[in-house]
């Protein structure tokens, strides 16, 4: 034995506590001064236009100062983390060895200075007493100090265990990080960093629950101490940003430092030996710096402009991806909306998709003229649309409804969760779709409970996989439907996707468009987009007669 008997006796957890509390605020500090940075300094100058080599030196400047933030922010975390783990660990093995003296005491066993344990000592009579030594009682006391004593040398080994592992998990976590010379990779190292970490402090992988239920999700999330939040957003964004149900700018967090840490880790590296080919392995990497492009160019928005991004994912549907961003905050909005894209829709779609939620949010903004009401917009590419063109009979025929059926589920449980984010504030909900996005919304509104909408609007829809609007878990009255004239989609409505909700028979309403073509309902001053702005603030659209089940016979 050795002093470490009394080393341990003594140990107060307090201090190490206390340290790992001021790595956790300074953890929470660079993640508030990258927010501001973001929001009061990259974002406001790049929407000034500011160009030329000088504009592109600062920009990388800028951008060094928010990824060196990020690396602050979760290696920081991940020493709290480290800290507060060895200190409850070697509090546990403290509070063992204390127990192991107080049953050698209570047993009448003496414990020494170093933790040895000894025997009480014989009398003088007995000491030459040979049938003293020999007593059974005193063998069975010998018995219990090898168990004492067992006791005790456990406890002590499991506090330098645990000394030991916080070492070698605090010597990865060296300042050379923000120094070495590197254009990429930092970054990426945080995450490896935190996974080593684990590793060395032999944690297991952290309960996150499963994307399953949103209520859950949400109640485990406000479980957590605001110091638990904090640590799970800085060491496991990845996991923490794709839980539907909980707050919009927690998912923004989270995602956000996932898609920095992946994208760093990509222009760091190369396709030799990530399991992808040149091609694919440079598609993923410039689909998620478009991606981040368009985050960063909206830095400094206004309140209602503010993107949030709620999932993202580079690697799903063969590189095709998905991206779920809303613009303006559902959570406190008065109405929010939702689109699904259609055919050809990917995550290199971003740009297209978030210009088209924010002609969606200046019309609904526009039919609320004198509310104050606030309007958020969200593009929901969250499942695999599919790349062919729905206007012609075979293709309608090879896109079939397993695409729409698979991303179904994944479709009822975000609007739920945006039910259980928004608590009691209940905003107007609407699902608007366009194309072969009207099928899955079909299909997620059919199945389950449906999507709890207060409105669904099928533009340009080729079916929804229903013959009738009453079987989308909706009052007919609100759902709405739109085609223009010349929109090739009619040649594949009703054909096996299921009946033209155009036609009398499938119930609902058609609202007036005037626009030309498969994707010309956003063209601004059209009747098509005022009459979308009308539907997400809840004011009636313009309406348009019902069309007969079948054309007329010939004369």
């Amino acid at each position: 034995m050795s002093n470490d008997f009394e080393l341990l006796l003594s140990f107060d957890p307090t201090g190490l506590h206390d340290a790992a509390k001021a790595w956790r605020e300074l953890s929470n500090g660079a993640q508030s001064a990258d927010n501001r940075h973001r929001s009061q300094v990259n974002g406001p100058l790049r929407h000034s236009n500011w160009t030329g080599e000088d504009a592109k030196q600062a920009f990388y400047a800028l951008g060094r100062t928010e990824q060196i933030l990020e690396i602050v922010r979760v290696e920081s975390g991940t020493v709290a983390l480290t800290l507060d783990t060895v200190a409850n660990r070697i509090y546990q093995a403290q509070t063992n060895l204390k127990n192991a003296v107080h049953r050698a005491e209570e047993w009448g066993l003496t414990v020494g200075s170093d933790g040895t344990v000894n025997l009480p000592p014989l009398s003088k009579g007995e000491q030459n007493d040979p049938e003293a030594r020999s007593d059974p009682q005193r063998k069975a006391l010998a018995t219990l100090r090898g168990d004492a004593q067992d006791w005790i040398s456990k406890a002590l080994a499991d506090a330098k265990e645990a000394n030991d592992q916080g070492e070698r998990a605090l010597g990865r976590l060296d300042a050379d990080i923000l120094t070495r010379p590197r254009v990429f990779g930092s970054t990426a190292e945080t995450a490896t960093d935190v996974k080593d970490v684990a590793k060395d402090l032999g944690l297991a992988d952290p309960y996150v629950p499963e994307n399953k239920d949103p209520q859950k999700s949400a109640d485990w999330w406000k479980s957590l101490t605001p110091e638990q939040q904090s640590s799970y957003l800085a060491l496991y964004p990845d996991k923490v940003g794709g839980l539907d149900g909980l707050p919009a700018t927690v998912r923004d967090e989270a995602n956000r430092l996932a898609l920095d840490q992946e994208l760093d880790g990509l222009q760091a590296g190369n396709a030799r030996g990530s399991g992808m080919t040149a091609d694919e392995y440079n598609t993923r990497e410039q689909n998620l710096m478009k991606l981040k492009e368009q985050l960063d160019q909206h830095d400094s928005a206004a309140e209602d402009k503010q993107l949030f991004l709620l999932g993202f994912d580079a690697k799903a549907y063969d590189g095709d991806g998905k991206a779920i961003i809303a613009m303006g905050n559902p959570d406190t909005a008065d109405h929010t909306a939702v689109m699904v894209p259609g055919t050809g829709t990917t995550i290199a779609s971003t740009g297209g998709q978030l210009e088209r939620i924010n002609d969606m949010q200046e019309s609904a903004k526009r039919a609320a003229k004198g509310t104050n009401e606030k309007v958020s917009v969200i593009s929901w590419l969250g499942y695999d649309a599919p790349e062919i063109p729905l206007m012609q009979e075979a293709n309608v025929a090879v896109a079939g409804t397993t695409r729409a059926e698979d991303g179904a589920e994944a479709l009822r449980k975000f609007t739920q969760g945006t039910r259980v984010a928004q608590g009691d504030h209940h905003s107007h909900l609407s699902v608007f779709s366009h194309s072969y996005g009207t099928t899955l919304v079909g299909a997620a509104a059919a199945g389950g409970n449906g999507l709890g909408a207060d409105d669904i609007v099928a533009i340009a829809s080729p079916g929804m996989t229903v013959q009738r609007a009453d079987q989308l878990h909706i009052d007919p009255s609100h759902f709405w439907t739109g085609r223009a004239a010349d929109d090739p989609i009619e040649l594949a409505a009703g054909l096996s996707l299921g009946d033209d909700p155009m036609i009398d028979r499938f119930g609902g309403n058609n609202f007036q468009t005037d626009t030309s073509g498969h994707s010309g309902y956003w063209t601004a001053g059209s009747k098509s987009l005022e009459n979308q702005g009308r539907i997400i603030v809840d004011v009636p659209p313009t309406t348009a007669p019902k069309e007969h089940d079948s054309p007329p016979p010939p004369p």
